[in-house]
This record gives C-alpha cells, sequence and structure tokens, in this order.
C-alpha cells in the first residue's frame, strides 16, 4: 500500500469528510510521510518531531509550496501547543519509543492540544495477547514478517520488541481513558499493528 491510500484509508477509517477548514497535527511526523496528502487535504498541519534530521528531510521532501505546513522541533512531552486547539492529532509508528509512564504524560499532552470532540489517532505495535502467551505469539509473528519481507526487515522487528516500549491493550487503553479519551474504535489484522480511533471527552484538571 502507497503512503497516499495508506493516508487516504486513515481518514476513511476516522470517518473523516469535509477537512478543508481542520487543523492536523502530527507528532512524531519522521520524514513526512504523511504531510505531503495532509497539506493538500487540511487548512493548517503541526508537523512535530524532536529530531532535526528527519525534520530536515520531511521539508526536503514537501517542498515550499506547501506553506501551510507549520515544522517544529519537539517532541511528545517538550511540545507544548500554542495555537488554537487542533481538530485531529495523530501519532504514526512513535508512541512506542516512550515507556508507559512516559506515554500516560504524553496523552494528558495531546489532550491538551485537541479541542473537545476533537480526533486522536494513535498508529502502533500493541500487543493483544496475554503476558503467558508471549513466546508463541511473539515468534509466530516474527516468522511472518520472514516470510513476507525477508530477514533484514525481521532483525528490524526483532530489535523493536528487544528495545523498544511497545504495551498491551489493556494497559495502553487504560491509559487513553485516563487522558479523557474514548476509544470509537479499534483495529488490527495481526495482533500487533494496531490502529485507535479516540475522542476527546474532556479537559484534564491542571
Amino acid at each position: 500500500m502507497s503512503y497516499e491510500q495508506e493516508f487516504h484509508e486513515m481518514l476513511r477509517f476516522l470517518s473523516l469528510q469535509d477537512t478543508q477548514e481542520m487543523t492536523l497535527l502530527d507528532v512524531g511526523c519522521g520524514t513526512g510521510a504523511t504531510l505531503l496528502y495532509a497539506s493538500k487535504t487540511f487548512k493548517k498541519i503541526y508537523a512535530v518531531d524532536i529530531s532535526e534530521p528527519m525534520l530536515e528531510q520531511a521539508q526536503q521532501a514537501i517542498g515550499k509550496e506547501h506553506g501551510n505546513i507549520c515544522f517544529v522541533r519537539s517532541g511528545f512531552l517538550s511540545y507544548h501547543h500554542r495555537g488554537e486547539p487542533v481538530d485531529v492529532v495523530i501519532t504514526k509508528a512513535a508512541l512506542h519509543h516512550l515507556p508507559d509512564f512516559w506515554k500516560q504524560i504524553a496523552l494528558f499532552n495531546m489532550n491538551s492540544m485537541l479541542k473537545i470532540g476533537g480526533i486522536l489517532y494513535i498508529f502502533d505495535v500493541v500487543f493483544h495477547f496475554h503476558p503467558s502467551e508471549y513466546r508463541e505469539k511473539i515468534r509466530t509473528w516474527i516468522q511472518e514478517f520472514e516470510r513476507k519481507a525477508g530477514k533484514q526487515f525481521t532483525q528490524e522487528v526483532e530489535t523493536h520488541i528487544r528495545d523498544e516500549y511497545s504495551t498491551f491493550t489493556w494497559i495502553l487503553e487504560g491509559m487513553l481513558h485516563k487522558a479523557e479519551f474514548d476509544i470509537k474504535q479499534m483495529r488490527t489484522h495481526d495482533g500487533f499493528l494496531t490502529e485507535y480511533h479516540c475522542i476527546k471527552t474532556g479537559d484534564l484538571e491542571r
């Protein structure tokens, strides 16, 4: 699936239409795979990433003609949104860089960026199995990746499992509720790669 197809599939998953007057904030935007298509669809985009080289690549890929994108070097924990609350916050394959304690703080921070009723979209590796099943579940997942993508990509998956901070569904979902998000829908095709469509239901006390 191409990046453009992924973007429009995300919009369908979020039931988003008529987005021309909406604002979007991409936390952990990386090299900007989503930004080019978002810039044609949303009124204003905030592209946030902690890595300066990533932001530079994103800016080069997008070019100067897309003036509705504001690039900000910051991260889940350090970014403070100074404009009006946005309509949509997305984070794709980035939240797993944070241990669970800091994931919760990041979700609190993302709550503060959004309007009441605004959408939070999360795409990441989330574990849907019981902890006692981890050996077999992870072995099967890695074998499937090797069958589809070869050993080089399999090594990246093994590194992710070993060194990153993906978490279990009930932990992430508990943190979402604690951060005043209602989970409208969730989907996964393999019990690992997971999408969440969440709605902000309230502001957090400060």
